[in-house]
């Protein structure tokens, strides 16, 4: 190659500076499960967590789309109300016709709304809670796992009486390793917590508009009554 080339061409080559160490660290560099396995049982406590937010968090965000989409569909058909769907069940409380009694006056009506949609909230906000905590409990079990893996080190250090490498490395890569493990648990469960909040929040916010136009509907039939005092 060398032969081959002219004076002007530059020719790369590469060159280990450090007598063949470099490439032994890359060899003996930890998979994943070597990682996690150095998180010790802090980092499986954090996993487990992530995998219980995770779960609860697939199941409500595929719940509350099939929700999302059933709303949608009744406000196409807001005459024909369903049961459902949160808001067809706010209508149906709001008509009577579950009850099959009487049309109701204003202050009534109102009540009846409230109380329809205070039913429906719990329901749409379900699992937001779980995944809030989780999200804030992931950090915080990495903070206790590093300094976990702190103390250890430091043990390590007193017991030998000086710097032992292989001593801190373990100490140090449990306190790293959970570290990133409660970061890595707690943004996927924040995403999916603030996804879930938005979608609940636009279905509280369209069934308290679809409750006020009731009860505007409601106030505009009411016949006008005349006072006795005014001739």
């Amino acid at each position: 190659a060398f032969a081959a080339s002219s004076v002007a061409e530059a020719i790369n080559v590469p060159v280990d500076t450090t007598s063949g160490r470099l490439l032994e660290v890359m060899a003996k560099r930890p998979t994943i499960v070597q990682r996690v396995e150095q998180g010790r049982s802090t980092g499986y406590l954090i996993l487990a967590l992530g995998g219980i937010g995770i779960a609860v968090g697939l199941y409500r965000i595929g719940v509350q789309l099939r929700v999302a989409r059933r709303v949608r569909s009744q406000l196409r058909k807001v005459e024909q109300p369903a049961k459902d769907n949160p808001l067809g069940r706010v209508i149906l409380a709001a008509t009577g016709k579950t009850d099959g009694g009487t049309k109701d006056n204003a202050e009534q009506l109102q009540s009846k709304l409230d109380e329809a949609i205070c039913r429906e909230v719990p329901q749409l906000e379900k699992g937001c809670k779980v995944l809030k905590l989780l999200a804030a409990v992931s950090p915080m079990l990495g903070l206790l796992g590093t300094i976990i893996g702190l103390i250890a080190t430091f043990q390590g250090m007193g017991a030998f009486g000086g710097v032992d490498p292989a001593v801190m490395a373990s100490g140090i890569a449990q306190a790293l390793v959970t570290t990133l493990l409660g970061l890595v648990v707690a943004v996927p469960l924040l995403f999916m917590h603030a996804f879930l909040s938005a979608g609940a929040g636009a279905m509280v916010q369209t069934l308290e508009e679809r409750s006020a136009g009731l009860l505007a509907s409601s106030l505009s039939k009411v016949p006008a009554q005349h006072d006795p005092g005014v001739d």
